[in-house]
């Protein structure tokens, strides 16, 4: 009974935390989740956050007292406009919640119906502890069941069904347009999906497949993708099938873990052969730098430049905030926008010239963080460092620093791309780069943050405030002879422009 009162109080104090997270005026949170608390609040406001689960757990059984607190923190949650439009959960972990998500961890399936799959044309094999049959199911099967049993048909997975929310970018959705655009060519534009079972016997007629019990150990994303599709569209979808029967609970592990640790294709594989990319590694290379364009198993040094994270510095460097921190996929998804990041002309001077910026903001922050551990920070450099704490940003900086070229130079640089560095400052790690930078970067974040138009949260997301902030920088550092001496150490490493 103690344990339970006290786990009954607690979770009244979830309530708290929900009110004081979301209502409570945003100057009164500490500092160290002030930023986060920001963004879940902007997200919320944007509907770029959909889904909010606050979960109590301890360790003791569920109970009642408990429930009734929860169900106060969902009323206030329900009745607050800020997560209006959102999916909110309010869980207790308790005991018993605890060893239901043990006993799914080991394997276990929930869904214990007996299923019937047509099955004519089949495949079947079979091994030690297990039988597997490979079949074409409709959708509307997965529909179904998916319809029924929700989240449980994934008992034995690693993860839920993510959603299919449309924004770039979301696999999900993908899959949910081609069961609703091109169900004819779903079942080979498909990796199918895996099931385990308990048992599985064919009928007299070997037309239908009879499986008991049932757990989508792989394809979860697909199977929801066709639900959300709607029962119309997924009767017109084929989905490869993989059915496995299994003798125990540590089988069920292993093909779980054998079935999710696949490596998923991500956006800058995509350009891993293009002629640009293979150049730039090769001049790189002469110069004993990795440049890694394309993912192995070997491990990289600290110095290596991945394509990646170049691509959204230069893309940040060049003006596009937006795509550079909402949308970096895009800058190797789309043609038009990687022929603009990755000019055939692109230079590596050019490259490490923005790559050792993004260093030296790290430096930076690095270092401002360990005067305010220190107790030792003005107040100018907390501001400093609020501004930095926050994601995007290092795009941010680098996009004012890139509208910021020819001040910074000290002479006409009409094109982001002819910012480079001479050819001999160009090596492993960009020492003498990075220092340089650290002194530029010291010299005008002073000034951008004491011309913030809106607080630094919204103006780090904002192309808006970015310009705002880059013309009045630009503004201040024009004028100030002392912040043209700080310039002076990068002025020397810049290669002479040829505008």
């Amino acid at each position: 009974m103690g344990q339970t009162r006290s786990a009954s109080k607690k979770a009244s104090d979830l309530n708290t935390a929900a009110a004081w997270l979301l209502q409570v005026p945003i100057n009164d949170i500490p500092p160290i989740i002030q930023a986060q608390a920001k963004l879940l609040r902007d997200g919320l406001g944007k509907k770029t956050i959909t889904k909010i689960i606050f979960a109590y757990p301890h360790n003791a059984l569920e109970s009642q007292n408990v429930e009734n607190e929860l169900q106060a923190v969902r009323h206030l949650l329900g009745g607050l406009d800020s997560v209006k439009g959102a999916d909110v959960e309010v869980v207790e972990l308790g005991l018993r919640q605890f060893e239901a998500l043990y006993l799914t961890s080991v394997g276990s399936i929930q869904v214990t119906d007996v299923v019937d799959l047509p099955a004519a044309a089949v495949i079947s094999e079979q091994g030690a502890g297990w039988r597997a049959f490979v079949l074409s199911l409709n959708g509307a099967i997965l529909y179904d069941l998916y319809e029924k049993h929700k989240n449980a048909l994934f008992s034995a997975n690693l993860r839920d069904f993510l959603g299919a929310r449309k924004v770039s970018g979301n696999v999900n959705n993908r899959i949910k347009e081609t069961a609703e655009n091109n169900p004819g060519s779903f079942f080979v534009l498909n990796n199918g999906i895996t099931v385990v079972t308990k048992k599985a016997e064919h009928d007299e007629n070997g037309a239908m497949l009879h499986i008991s019990s049932v757990s989508v150990v792989n394809g979860a994303q697909t199977t929801g993708a066709i639900h959300a599709a709607g029962p119309d569209h997924a009767k017109n979808v084929s989905v490869l099938a993989r059915v496995v029967t299994v003798e125990s609970p540590a089988m069920i592990a292993a093909i779980v873990a054998g079935n999710n640790t696949q490596n998923s294709i991500v956006a800058w594989d995509r350009r891993s052969n293009d002629p640009v990319q293979i150049r730039i590694r090769q001049e790189f290379q002469s110069r004993g730098i990795e440049y890694v364009h394309r993912r192995d198993s070997t491990r990289k040094p600290a110095t290596s430049l991945f394509a990646d994270q170049v691509g959204q510095m230069l893309c940040a460097f060049d003006g596009d905030l937006q795509t550079a921190i909402r949308a970096k996929a895009d800058i190797f998804e789309s043609d038009i926008t990687y022929n603009k990041v990755f000019r055939a002309s692109i230079s590596i001077g050019h490259i490490p010239a923005v790559q050792t910026l993004g260093w030296a903001y790290d430096r930076v922050k690095k270092e401002l963080r360990a005067r305010s551990d220190a107790g030792n920070i003005t107040n100018i450099e907390e501001r400093q460092l609020r501004l930095l704490d926050y994601p995007a940003s290092k795009q941010f900086l680098v996009c004012i620093v890139g509208a910021l070229r020819e001040e910074i130079a000290g002479t006409k640089v009409s094109e982001p791309r002819a910012f480079e560095l001479k050819q001999d400052v160009v090596t492993i790690g960009g020492k003498a780069a990075v220092d340089a930078w650290a002194k530029v970067l010291k010299s005008i974040l002073p000034v951008m943050v004491q011309n913030l138009p809106a607080e630094e949260y919204q103006a780090v997301r904002s192309s808006e405030h970015t310009e705002t902030v880059s013309n009045a920088t630009k503004g201040v550092v024009a004028g100030a002879d002392v912040l043209q001496t700080s310039f002076q150490e990068l002025r020397n490493l810049l290669k002479a422009v040829q505008n």
